[in-house]
C-alpha cells in the first residue's frame, strides 16, 4: 500500500474515471483540540496530488446548487451525498438523518432513517436505488430513493454476514461494506452475493474502489492499495 496522506480523511468524492477529491483534517495550530480541513485530488494513474478549493468539492458533491444545500445542511463535509441524475441530491448523516433536495436545491424531504430503531447510514449508489448499512442490527439494505423505500436487507442481527458494518460505498459492479473496523465485505450487484475483498486493514473507517485500486481511511492516515 502507498500512504497517500498521513491525517484523518473524512471525506471522499470521486472526480472523473480516475480521480477522487480528498477531505483531510488538519489540527489548528494554536488550539489544540481543534481542526479546520484541506481539501486535494489525487490522480490514480499518475499519482499525482494538487490542492482544490472548497467550492470545486461542493460543486462536485452536490450540483450546482452546492452554496444553497451546503448552507442548509451547515456540516456539509460529515454526510454522505448521492448527487442524482436529475440534479436532486440525498443526503445521509451518520446518526440517520436523511434529506432530498429538489433540483433547485430546495429540501423537500428530510426525516429519520432506521430499522428496528437503530439508525440506517450510508448513501451507495445503485441504479435508481441506493445502499445503507445498520450498525446496531448487523444488516445493509437497499432503498428506491422515490419515497425511501425498502428494497432488500441482506444480514441480520444474528446471521453472521456483517459484523459491526460501519461504512458502505460502490462502483458499477459491487457493494464495499466495511466491518468491525477491519475487513471488507463485497455484495454483488447481479446477484446479491456476499463475499470477502480478502484483504484485512487496522482501524479502517472508509473504503472505496476505483478500478484496479482500493482508498483505504484510517484514523491516522489514507492509503492506495492495488487489489
Amino acid at each position: 500500500m502507498v500512504k497517500i496522506c498521513n491525517r484523518e480523511v473524512i471525506d471522499v468524492v470521486r472526480y472523473g474515471s480516475n480521480k477522487a477529491i480528498f477531505v483531510e483534517k488538519k489540527p489548528m495550530p494554536d488550539d489544540v483540540g481543534r481542526y479546520r480541513v484541506g481539501y486535494f485530488v489525487l490522480n490514480f494513474d499518475t499519482g499525482e496530488k494538487e490542492v482544490i478549493t472548497k467550492n470545486a468539492y461542493l460543486m462536485q458533491k452536490f450540483g450546482s446548487n452546492y452554496q444553497k444545500i451546503s448552507d442548509t445542511l451547515g456540516n456539509f463535509v460529515q454526510c454522505e451525498a448521492w448527487l442524482l441524475p436529475n440534479r436532486s441530491v440525498l443526503v445521509v448523516f451518520d446518526n440517520g438523518q436523511a434529506g432530498l433536495f429538489d433540483s433547485d436545491g430546495e429540501l423537500k424531504r428530510d426525516g429519520l432513517l432506521s430499522h428496528n430503531d437503530s439508525p440506517v447510514c450510508g448513501v451507495a449508489p445503485d441504479g435508481d436505488c441506493f445502499w445503507s448499512y445498520c450498525r446496531g442490527e448487523n444488516c445493509v439494505m437497499r432503498y428506491f430513493v422515490d419515497g425511501i423505500k425498502l428494497d432488500i436487507r441482506i444480514g441480520g442481527r444474528d446471521a453472521g454476514t456483517f459484523n459491526r458494518p460501519n461504512f458502505v460505498s460502490a462502483d458499477d459492479d459491487a457493494v464495499y461494506v466495511c466491518c468491525d473496523y477491519s475487513t471488507v465485505r463485497v455484495i454483488d450487484k447481479s446477484n446479491f452475493t456476499v463475499s470477502d475483498l480478502g484483504r484485512s486493514y487496522g482501524d479502517l473507517r472508509q473504503f472505496y474502489r476505483f478500478g484496479e485500486y482500493g482508498v483505504v481511511c484510517t484514523g491516522t492516515g489514507t492509503f492506495v492499495d492495488r487489489l
